[in-house]
């Protein structure tokens, strides 16, 4: 199942352009999120792996986007992660997939949280503030969100007029993907992120989504512990490798 995962998870946070080369998916999204920015060896291999690191590289760096491979149980060849070592590449993160069944999961009915099927820049405008991101990436979560192709969900949660939590769920077959979950620095510890999810899981329950599925650092335990209480547990762990110095 990694690969179908990765498949599921890559349509639900597309590349706004993909090259493919010999099994491998070349992500390209103006640099923002490696999600959208990497190196993913998906399927069977075949021609000399370092001819094709070079090109990749070349690829990446055209662009002005850091060389960035991202590493599963199913990376081919199997020793990509030691070659990509040797050649100065580090770990920069490692990633925790994690799944939960939805049959006993309980729907609320609950008015206090906004969903909605259509992208808006207000949800995005608000994201991008509680992440502290720079506004530049606007119009590239812009692209992404409209290169979505199956149904999506925008949940957000609002206080005297202020947004202070959002999250994204998208659906692909019995699969439903959470995503982009954030909760303001000012109103953390108050049970937002367990009512955000629990929005997202309940909307795509209504779907028809029996599994959903989510990416989470593995040393964000705050999240892990938010995670933990609807019954996720991970299946395995993926990382990306990073070209430069640490």
């Amino acid at each position: 199942m990694v690969r179908r995962f990765e498949e599921i998870s890559n349509n639900a946070w597309p590349a706004l352009q993909i090259l493919q080369y010999d099994g491998w998916l070349l992500r390209f999204a103006n640099g923002v999120t490696k999600r959208s920015n990497s190196v993913n060896l998906l399927y069977p291999s075949s021609l000399d792996p370092e001819i094709k690191i070079d090109f990749c590289e070349k690829a990446f760096s055209a662009r002005n986007i850091p060389p960035t491979f991202k590493i599963t149980s199913i990376s081919d060849p199997s020793d990509m992660d030691q070659r990509l070592g040797q050649r100065g590449y580090f770990i920069h993160s490692i990633i925790s997939f994690q799944v939960a069944d939805l049959k006993d999961f309980k729907v609320e009915g609950r008015n206090d949280v906004s969903v909605s099927s259509k992208m808006n820049e207000a949800w995005i405008d608000d994201f991008i503030r509680m992440n502290q991101f720079e506004l530049s990436r606007k119009p590239t979560y812009i692209a992404i969100m409209n290169q979505v192709v199956t149904p999506k969900c925008l949940v957000s949660i609002s206080e005297k007029g202020k947004t202070i939590g959002v999250g994204l769920g998208v659906i692909e077959g019995k699969f439903l993907g959470l995503f982009d979950l954030v909760v303001d620095m000012n109103f953390r510890n108050r049970g937002l992120g367990t009512r955000l999810v629990n929005a997202l899981l309940g909307w795509g329950k209504i779907q028809g989504a029996e599994t959903a599925y989510l990416q989470v650092l593995n040393d964000n335990f705050q999240a892990l512990r938010l995670y933990e209480k609807p019954g996720f547990k991970e299946i395995y762990t993926y990382w990306y490798r990073m070209k430069g110095l640490k």
